[in-house]
């Protein structure tokens, strides 16, 4: 039986907000931060388990691994959702908000960065909006061992 995408990702993220892993410093004490969870919930969701099944590696599936981007994010989260259509713009056919895009994209730029210090997620290639490429991102939610091995096993592919 294969295992839906992202099943085992999420069970793993799980236990580490448990474990109290997914916190922020508020004052003196740490809380849970709803922000980092939503956000690394998406991208486990969106990526492929480790270890791979037999389908996924054999379609050359990289484990662990988001690339979607910040703007499919923050459409996931409902992060773009206007109050007024005054707000929408169409832009390449399409009817979209750039004032929310941008504090979205800024936001879970900054909420990215609270995960990496975590040691959560590892940016393997940054994004360049020139070429229209996103970032890659390394979801390091295993042992280290188990990061090591799929890092590894993602640069291989990648050429990193």
């Amino acid at each position: 039986m294969q295992e839906e995408m992202g099943y085992r990702n999420i069970k793993l993220m799980q236990n580490l907000a448990t474990q109290g892993r997914i916190t922020t410093k508020r004052g003196e004490t740490r809380s849970f931060d709803p922000m980092q969870f939503s956000m690394l919930l998406t991208m486990a969701a969106e990526s492929f388990d480790w270890p791979l099944d037999a389908a996924a590696k054999k379609n050359g599936a990289l484990p662990r691994i988001y690339r979607r981007g910040w703007l499919y994010m923050a459409r996931a989260l409902g992060m773009t959702i206007t109050d007024s259509m005054d707000e929408v713009e169409v832009i390449g056919n399409e009817p979209r908000a750039p004032k929310l895009e941008l504090k979205a994209m800024q936001r879970l730029s900054s909420t990215a960065k609270k995960l990496e210090k975590a040691g959560l997620i590892k940016c393997l290639r940054r994004g360049n909006s020139q070429k229209r490429n996103n970032a890659v991102w390394l979801l390091t939610i295993g042992t280290s061992e188990e990061n090591a091995e799929v890092e590894a096993y993602v640069r291989s592919r990648l050429r990193l």
